[in-house]
Order: C-alpha cells, then structure tokens, then sequence
C-alpha cells in the first residue's frame, strides 16, 4: 500500500497541506484512526484566498435580502441566493486542482471518502478505510440534518444552539468521537462541557496557558487537529500521538518531523482558539 515511489509522489503533493497528508490522509491508511475530517475550503492550501473571493461575491447580495422587508420577495431572494452560493463555491473551490487532488488521493491510496455538505459553501470531507465507518456516517449525517432542521422551528434559541445543534447532544457527540479515533474521556468531558453551557475552547486554551506556566507541554496530546482533549495531560491522548508518531517515523522519517510539526501548530491553535474566534466575529461582523 504504501510503495516508496507512491509515498514520495504523495509527500511531494503542492496541493494537500502537509497536516492534512499525515492526519487526515495517512493516520486512516495506517489504521492508527478509523476515519478523519476536514472543512472545505477551510483547510485547503489557499482557503483565505478562497474564503474573500466567495464573501467578495455573496456579501453584497446578502445585503439585499437583509433589507428586502416583504417576507414573500425576501423568499425569493434567500432561494436565489442559495443557488448562487453553490454555484460561488462550485468555481472558486470544486474546479480547482487543489480541490480535486484531495479526491485523487483517497482514491490513489485505496480508502473511502464521503463528501458531505453543510452549507452552500462549506462542504466536510469524511476520509475512511471501512465500510462499516461509512454506515456510521451516513447515521451519523441524517440525524444531524434532523436536529438542525427541529432547531430551524424553534424560536429563541441561542445563535450556537441553533447553527450547531448536533454539538449539545450528547450521543451524536460520543459517536462522532469515536468514528474520529477521539479517547473516551475527552469526547465525553467535550459533551459535558456544551450540555452545562461550558465555553470549551475557552476552557481548552486556559488549560493550556496554566499547563505552560507550571512547565513544558507533550504537544503529542493533541495529535489531531481540531481535537480539544480533556486535559493537557490526558494520558490517552497522548499515548495515541506518541504511537502515531512512532509509526509514521518507521515509514519515514520526514513523516515524524512532519507529525511534530503538526501537533505543535494544533496545541498552539488551541491555545489561541478564543483569539480566533473573536477574529472571526469580528470578519463576519464587518462584512454585514
């Protein structure tokens, strides 16, 4: 599977962060997680670039429905609009190279994918090896779809609550942790901490800033990106990136470097989660 003429091709990929390449494509080839994510365009090499050319495009015409006072004609508006954000995100992500190599590679390395999307512009790529894993998505997605669209009806619901529903349901979160290759106590201390209204990122990143004042962190905890363990110590977590590690060094030793790498840009991340949240608001903010 991993022949030494095909591993280099794929190292030497332009088109595929290198985070990506390792978590995302060779962690699930190696069997050392059952299945990874990503957010399209958001992890793709040039997703800023890709993100102001779609809000340089939709912005304005989401302006127009904001002020279309006549509920009817604001329909119309939104039904147009939605239309126009596929076929945005259609030129300006899906018709370039870069998209288009993810979905070589899965291919080219002999496991499954599963394209799902979330909003007219933001898409998730699901990367597995199992059928079975594929199964679960699929549950998986269906119900997600179920509690968004119950939310759509409720009214008063906090702005998180009602974009992300799936995030304070306890069972949804456990399985999706688990199809993810998350330890057990972090996907369950995630799940506490959005059932009692427990900021996590803010949690997460403050766990990380003590931790540093009290001495040096194993940034092999956190050994995917995205992922907020319980504890900067959790013994798990860091058992699953001390063996990730070792296995990606035994295929090649530029892969442990690469993985080093990677797990010090996701603690730091962490780290700086409210920072990037903020950011983000503010952008958002800005644009409206």
């Amino acid at each position: 599977m991993f022949g030494e003429r095909w591993l280099s091709d794929f190292l030497n990929n332009s088109y595929i962060l290198p985070r990506i390449k390792v978590e995302n494509f060779l962690l699930v080839g190696l069997g050392l997680r059952p299945c990874s994510q990503m957010t399209l365009p958001a992890e793709l090499k040039n997703a800023e670039s890709m993100g102001i050319a779609i809000d340089e495009k939709i912005f304005p015409k989401f302006k127009l429905v904001q002020s279309e006072p006549d509920p009817r004609k604001k329909l119309v508006l939104i039904g147009a609009l939605k239309k126009e954000m596929r076929r945005t995100y259609e030129r300006i992500v899906k018709g370039t190279e870069m998209y288009r190599s993810h979905l070589f590679w899965v291919e080219r390395i002999g496991l499954r994918k599963m394209v799902v999307d979330v909003r007219p512009t933001i898409e998730e790529l699901y990367i597995f090896k199992d059928k079975a894993i594929g199964k679960r998505l699929r549950k998986l997605m269906k119900d997600r779809e179920k509690y968004r669209t119950d939310a759509s009806v409720r009214p008063g619901m906090e702005r998180e609550s009602y974009a992300f529903p799936e995030e304070f349901q306890s069972s949804w979160i456990e399985e999706i942790g688990e199809v993810l290759g998350y330890p057990t106590c972090c996907v369950e201390a995630y799940a506490s901490n959005r059932e009692e209204g427990i900021n996590l990122e803010f949690r997460a990143s403050r766990q990380i800033e003590e931790a540093m004042k009290m001495g040096t962190l194993n940034p092999l905890t956190y050994f995917v990106g995205y992922f907020f363990p319980c504890s900067p110590y959790c013994d798990d977590a860091l058992a699953k990136g001390t063996k990730c590690r070792e296995r990606l060094s035994e295929l090649h030793p530029r892969l442990g470097e690469m993985y080093l790498k990677s797990v010090a840009e996701n603690m730091e991340k962490v780290r700086r989660q409210p920072k990037i949240i903020e950011k983000y608001k503010s952008r958002a903010e800005s644009l409206l």
